[in-house]
């Protein structure tokens, strides 16, 4: 009787764990109560892993039957074909989806690697070189070290042939030891100021409450993971989980720090909103006339001013809705847009300064004898 042939396929596989999850099985073992909580962190894990995993952007062209989703204890895999930036970019949104939700609902975070190469799957297997190469990448100890995905070099070297600059590296963030990670903090938070966050919050905001409640969120999650920590035996293991979320905590501020330079920019610079407007309209023009024209203001021809666009742009919408109805110019509703914009501006600014973590006082608060220089 002869068998279909078994053979790799390339593809894109991605392997994620929990942080801190072995330590809390060895503690169960003397705690019996901890049983149930771990039986309840898998069980809402895996339920947030499929939903997310239903819930794809609407703008990606893929088929979502194409992935394949395994979770065995606190671990989760997905894997897919990897054609389009569309693939890598829908296989990024499902993680950092993922990752938020996790911290968002149980206060946990998910350590992982995303890599491409040789895989076999089927209803009852999986195995390749991908697999191991992921697990290898996530398990080392001087390589993803915190809470975070890394994008291993066979991603980006995929990537060359079929992603433009901005569409690849626009949610990527490399770290001083050139690591490649998902940049999932703030590619959330552009997905909520951009009102793209639906399936993330089940509603639209209409103000800066939602983005900004991402980092309280992500805040409030690092505290009750440091105090989980300091409250059992001063060991080695637990300065090691506290490194992790001091480590977590500095990308947690690099990021809102990065937001609100964007924010100040455009404070700074009143003439900036007319400078879009004007900009957009002989862009539009130009295109109709069948000539190119690089926008002085476009994310895609601009990547570093994605943060800055994103953040102006969900500021003019809002401004506009608030005066939709209004018998008014253009040019009189610019200028109204030109006045009031800072001050919704210096909102979002103050809210942001407010959602970053003291590490100084976080690791106060603990009773580790943590190093605590250059913090």
């Amino acid at each position: 009787m002869e068998t279909d042939q078994i053979e790799y396929a390339n593809k894109i596989f991605a392997f994620l764990d929990i942080i801190g999850f072995k330590k809390l099985v060895d503690e169960s073992s003397r705690n019996p109560n901890l049983v149930s909580e771990i039986a309840n962190i898998l069980r809402i894990s895996k339920q947030i892993a499929v939903s997310t995993l239903s819930a794809r952007p609407t703008i990606l062209q893929v088929d979502p039957n194409q992935y394949i989703y395994r979770s065995f204890s606190d671990t989760s895999i997905i894997c897919g074909p990897y054609v389009s930036h569309d693939d890598f970019h829908f296989i990024s949104a499902w993680i950092m989806s993922y990752q938020y939700l996790l911290w968002k609902e149980q206060q946990v975070f998910l350590r992982g690697a995303v890599v491409f190469g040789d895989i076999y799957h089927s209803e009852e297997v999986i195995f390749g070189p991908a697999f191991i190469n992921a697990y290898h990448l996530e398990s080392s100890s001087n390589k993803a070290v915190w809470p975070r995905v890394l994008i291993d070099k066979s991603i980006l070297e995929k990537a060359k042939n079929t992603e433009t600059k901005r569409d690849f590296f626009e949610f990527l963030r490399k770290d001083n030891h050139n690591l490649v990670y998902l940049d999932y903090l703030r590619e959330l938070f552009h997905l909520i100021v951009l009102g793209e966050n639906k399936k993330l919050t089940g509603e639209r905001e209409q103000d800066f409450g939602i983005p900004i409640k991402l980092f309280e969120d992500h805040k409030k999650a690092i505290i009750s993971q440091v105090r989980k920590a300091s409250e059992k035996v001063k060991d080695t293991e637990s300065n090691k989980i506290l490194e992790k979320y001091v480590s977590l905590s500095k990308y947690h501020n690099s990021t809102i720090d990065s937001l609100r330079k964007a924010t100040k920019s455009i404070i700074e610079n009143h003439e900036l909103i007319r400078d879009l407007f004007a900009d957009q309209k002989k862009s539009a023009i130009e295109k109709d006339l069948g000539n190119k024209y690089i926008p002085k203001y476009s994310a895609e021809e601009h990547p570093e001013q994605s943060d800055m666009l994103n953040i102006l742009g969900t500021v003019i919408n809002r401004l506009i809705e608030k005066h939709q109805g209004d018998e008014t110019t253009i040019a009189h509703a610019i200028d109204t847009i030109v006045v009031e914009a800072p001050d919704e501006l210096s909102k979002l600014e103050k809210s942001l300064k407010d959602s970053k973590i003291d590490l100084k006082e976080l690791v106060a608060a603990t009773r580790f004898e943590l190093v605590t220089k250059g913090l």
